[in-house]
């Protein structure tokens, strides 16, 4: 051999020993993981897996003896040893995955068959010839049956992981592969270099020894896993996890919740199922797990902290909530595969059990609103009754008193037809009371039929109508007002409380004011606006409550005190707003009722023919008792 194929051989050794350094480092780092992963979680499939790499490391560090079997007892010994847990690996690759239960008796019995015959004819075996010795034909019958012994236990179990890992999650199925492929590549490995000579270095072992560590790579792949390749094997997972997670926070039932995080929780897994139970382990959703094996689980106390996740027998997972449990039967592979999807399954369950919270306050805020929603009812079917009901008597009562009036009124003496006069007074004033009660309690009850109306011909006519029974008042509608969605009935209602409110509390050039502006949002504001008194702030909200006169001392001016409840009521049936405020602009003094109605109740805007342009005028000049009022 010259002196250059000598260096070249020597480079070839050097690289090929650095690509089994490199693979026995491998090797014990998957051995490191799985002893560690050992101590937590024993199962039959991390056993077989960690004892299969530790023999691989083991058959690894002793090529590096370099040691031929001569013919001598001991190391014929050593060589038999070495190739009987050789031939333990591709037995161990089937034996894990029999236990995943991804094949089942019969391969495993082919496995047993194969190995045991193979151990057999190493024991009884004679010297192993060396590189450039005769081969006998017991040795080639020995070689051809390890090739076909190694190759089918190698494919029974590629095959085997390879679609058992169909219809499971990103990460374990793609962690199925890369076993299935790793124990393919080493099998053919085996193969390529049965008939090569371990003693040559060349191209083609360089290549061999490259193509086995990339074999053996896969395997560690699969239990050593990169972060950031399983953040990308899991990228589908994960937003479909998203997806469940906004639906969490659509839900308004436990129910809901249930239907939105199981099947991808069932998923995440490649569980059988998951369930989500309450506190008294009743299923509040279940995807296919039966309620006896529910039932009969040792599920944590509520003393552990929620968001734990526990792992009990029979591959069940329990994530315990703040009041219930969120369960799942992982699949088989989820012990051996499923550390990273338990993390998921706490952060899942921190979802739920917020979601469950919200969904719990939610329903007890509804049963609170229907309960104040009965009662309110209650109370107006109640008060509708007692005003009906009143309302015969006070009519018998005011009969009869107009009766005594012309048949005996000649006949009273001294304060007689003075008591008279206030009993009148006040049975009137009862019976406005009582049907001002009756009006409140229709309001919301019983509803013509809602239509368009247009808010400035309605204000226009209450307007005419006002200014005969308020002759020293100036009324003005300015223009446009908005064509709200409602009963016609009640929207003169509602103007002729405010505007008749408005006259009577205005006062020296009594001035009413009616306008209207549309917001950025498409609301429509209306207000009504007077220049008398003013309510204090302190007060404003007291005037829309039943019964509240804040002139009640001033007996000039008519009312019961149920004009503003009355009002109130209308606006908010539009789901608006109504409130009392200070002057309006350019006044000193008076008070601006103010409405607020949706966009969804305003369908357009009108102006009557007889509005007032707000800029045309300047409404300091304007001298009400020189308006001519048939025209304005």
């Amino acid at each position: 051999m010259s002196a250059s194929a000598s260096d070249v051989t020597v480079h070839v050794e050097t690289v090929v020993r650095v690509i089994q350094v490199v693979e026995l480092v491998i090797l014990c780092l998957a051995v490191a993981v799985l002893k560690r992963g050992r101590t937590d979680r024993r199962s039959n499939a991390s056993a077989w897996a960690l004892a299969m790499f530790a023999t691989l490391a083991v058959i690894v560090a002793v090529s590096f003896l370099n040691i031929e079997d001569d013919g001598s007892l001991l190391r014929h010994g050593f060589s038999v040893v070495l190739i009987c847990v050789l031939l333990l690996v591709p037995y161990m690759l089937v034996r894990f995955t029999a236990s995943l239960g991804a094949v089942g008796p019969r391969s495993r019995r082919v496995a047993d068959v194969l190995t045991g015959a193979q151990i057999l004819l190493t024991l009884f075996s004679p010297r192993f010839p060396q590189p450039g010795e005769p081969r006998s034909g017991f040795f080639l019958a020995f070689v051809v049956l390890v090739l076909v012994g190694w190759t089918v236990q190698s494919c029974i179990a590629a095959v085997g992981l390879w679609l058992a890992g169909r219809g499971q999650p990103s990460v374990v199925r793609n962690r199925m592969r890369a076993l299935s492929i790793g124990a393919v590549v080493i099998a053919l490995v085996l193969v390529a270099g049965s008939g090569s000579n371990p003693n040559k270095y060349d191209a083609s072992q360089i290549l061999t020894s490259l193509i086995g560590v990339a074999g053996v790579g896969l395997l560690v792949l699969a239990f050593v896993l990169p972060g950031w390749l399983r953040a990308a094997w899991r990228a589908n997972d994960l937003a479909e996890l998203g997806a469940a997670e906004r639906a969490l926070m659509a839900a308004v039932t436990e129910e809901q919740v249930a239907d939105a995080v199981l099947p991808a929780t069932a998923q995440l897994f490649g569980a059988s199922g998951a369930a989500l139970l309450d506190d008294d382990r009743r299923p509040i959703g279940n995807t296919t797990l039966p309620i006896e094996w529910l039932q009969a689980l040792d599920l944590p106390e509520p003393a552990g902290a929620s968001g734990t996740v526990t792992s009990l027998s029979d591959g069940a997972f329990v994530c315990r909530l703040t009041a219930g449990w969120l369960v799942v039967h992982a699949g088989a592979f989820a012990p051996v595969f499923g550390a990273a999807e338990v993390s998921l399954l706490e952060r899942v369950g921190s979802f739920v059990d917020l979601a469950l919270h919200r969904c719990r306050l939610f329903d007890q805020e509804a049963k609170s609103r229907r309960a104040v929603e009965a009662a309110n009812a209650e109370l107006q079917t109640l008060v509708y009754s007692v005003s009906h009901d009143l309302r015969n008597p006070i009519i018998s009562v005011l009969g009869y008193l107009d009766v005594l009036r012309q048949e005996h009124g000649g006949e009273l003496r001294g304060e007689g037809a003075r008591y008279l006069e206030r009993i009148s007074v006040n049975a009137e004033y009862m019976q406005n009371l009582i049907q001002d009660l009756l009006e409140l309690s229709r309001v919301g009850r019983s509803e013509p039929a809602p239509q368009p109306v247009a808010l400035a011909d309605v204000a226009d006519s209450v307007a005419q109508e006002l200014r005969v029974s308020h002759p020293d008042c100036d009324i003005r509608v300015e223009g446009a007002l908005p064509v709200l969605w409602m009963s016609e009935l009640r929207a003169r209602q509602l103007l002729t409380n405010l505007m008749d409110n408005a006259a009577k509390h205005a006062q020296g050039a009594a001035v009413v004011v009616v306008r209207a502006e549309q917001k950025a949002n498409g609301d429509a504001v209306v207000t009504v606006a007077d220049n008398g008194r003013g309510v204090p702030e302190a007060y404003r909200d007291r005037a829309f409550e039943v019964f509240e006169r804040l002139d009640a001392a001033r007996t000039d001016i008519p009312g019961t005190g149920m004009g503003l409840p009355i009002c109130k009521r209308i606006v908010e049936s539009l789901a608006g707003v109504i409130t009392l405020e200070g002057p309006a602009d350019g006044n000193v003094t008076g008070t601006t009722v103010r409405m607020q109605f949706p966009r969804a109740a305003v369908r357009g805007w009108t102006a009557s023919p007889h509005a007032i342009d707000p800029h045309a005028i300047d409404p300091h000049a304007i001298d009400p008792h020189a308006i001519d009022r048939e025209t304005v």
